[in-house]
């Protein structure tokens, strides 16, 4: 049986997810330019046009960033609300070791695994 996170490790958890959200968040504000065009000066230049795929792949990439920001927020939010650490599904606590690996893990590892094989 794991044990409950202690203060500590939930202010290390937290430290981890903001430090995430502020990487993301710059990462994304550099996709955007880059999908959609850059600022110079007072003019906006637009996006090269000319090759789509770059473009495409930028915004897969904002897509996907964007969902893994929103489940750092959502973690975050579980911190406050003294929730963060335990499975949604089960409700038992998730493995130190697997919220070090996915600070923002909402399953425990077994939930996790039969989730994805519902997917397939």
């Amino acid at each position: 049986m794991t044990k409950k996170l202690s203060a500590k490790d939930l202010d290390i958890f937290r430290n981890s997810l903001t430090r995430a959200q502020a990487l993301l968040s710059g990462d994304m504000s550099q996709l955007h330019q880059e999908a959609f065009g850059t600022e110079t000066g007072f003019e906006t230049r637009p996006a090269d046009t000319s090759d789509g795929y770059f473009q495409e792949f930028n915004l897969e990439l904002l897509e996907r960033d964007g969902d893994t920001l929103r489940e750092i927020n959502e973690a975050l939010g579980r911190i406050d609300q003294g929730t963060y650490g335990m499975c949604e599904n089960c409700q038992e606590l998730i493995f130190k070791e697997r919220l070090k690996a996915v600070p923002h893990a909402r399953y425990c590892i077994e939930c996790q695994r039969k989730a994805e094989r519902d997917l397939i």
